[in-house]
């Protein structure tokens, strides 16, 4: 597990003992495919914890595999990288994984209220998970099996999407939107143009319009935990 260091900036590699940090609000961060090593996903963790929440990394991958795929980059689609890394990471594993963080929270933590935000590997179990949350954001998810994913939410969801993604698209949101309004659920869409899948947590900042867009899904995140985490 990989939870922030408040002394500094980044994060430290802990056990879970180190649960015994003082807000009772907590995010889980589900990482995108290339693991908790990103750099950029330890920043989202630091951006998140200065806005007084607890914010936790589980390892959803074995941490040398996670420091393989950030090596093979571009590469990644090989056949024999990809596909091997499916079958050891697939949908059960990923959820045990979190529920096993999930449910020492509750074990140490009985008062905190527990939201989960992802970003594309791990949005999709802010859809499957979300009836275990108190809230979930799903930004740019990917392998989302639709719509029958869709049918265990029924806690607050938000998502942030691309216009243009064959993972999640805008088409995909409105239809999301559509289902979840139906069944009485509290979701929000926000469909950001002018950028592609993974710009939440990969945007090219040298780039004015996509690092607008990934402040906005910043903020997106925030607002609904501040919102939906209220102790």
């Amino acid at each position: 597990m990989v939870i922030r260091n408040p002394n500094c900036r980044g994060t430290a590699r802990a056990p879970p003992v180190v649960l015994a940090l003082t807000s009772d609000r907590t995010i889980i961060y589900g990482v995108d495919i290339f693991g908790w090593k990103f750099v950029n996903s330890r920043l989202f963790a630091d951006e998140y914890a200065s806005h007084g929440f607890l914010v936790l990394i589980p390892d959803l991958f074995d941490v040398n595999e996670s420091a393989s795929l950030l090596r093979f980059g571009a590469k990644l689609l090989s056949l024999s990288v990809f596909v091997p890394f499916l079958l050891r990471n697939g949908k059960a594993s990923q959820e045990a994984k979190i529920g096993r963080l999930l449910a020492h929270l509750h074990e140490t933590k009985p008062n905190s209220k527990i939201g989960f935000v992802g970003f594309c590997w791990g949005g999709r179990f802010a859809l499957t998970m979300n009836s275990q949350f108190d809230a979930t954001v799903a930004c740019h998810p990917s392998r989302v099996t639709f719509p029958q994913e869709l049918q265990e939410i029924n806690k607050p969801i938000s998502f942030a999407v691309a216009e243009t993604d064959h993972h999640y698209g805008a088409e995909t949101a409105a239809e999301t939107e559509k289902i979840l309004k139906a069944k009485g659920v509290e979701v929000v869409v926000v469909v950001y143009k002018g950028v592609q899948h993974g710009w939440a947590i990969r945007a090219n900042i040298a780039d004015t319009d996509k690092k607008v867009a990934r402040e906005k899904a910043r903020e997106q995140v925030m607002t609904w935990f501040e919102r939906h985490l209220v102790v």
